[in-house]
């Protein structure tokens, strides 16, 4: 059975699983951007980011510059 992503979520934040939060929020602002609904994409983008911070994640980086990109946040 395959898990729809907000149930995938649920189950990491239960879990405390950093890495795998950044993953999923990463692919919740990907969904966003696709719908081109950019103000959701960087509020997912800026989760992933914090996850990333809390987690000693590499991506935390390259969040920021997607972030700065959008004009969300600056370098």
């Amino acid at each position: 059975m395959k898990m729809g992503l907000d149930a995938e979520m649920r189950a990491a934040h239960e879990a405390g699983d950093s890495h795998i939060l950044v993953d999923l929020y990463t692919r919740a602002a990907e969904a966003r951007f696709a719908d081109q609904d950019v103000d959701a994409a960087c509020f997912y983008l800026t989760h992933a980011r914090v996850w990333a911070l809390d987690a000693g994640d590499p991506r935390a980086e390259a969040l920021l510059m997607r972030l700065a990109a959008e004009g969300r946040d600056s370098i």
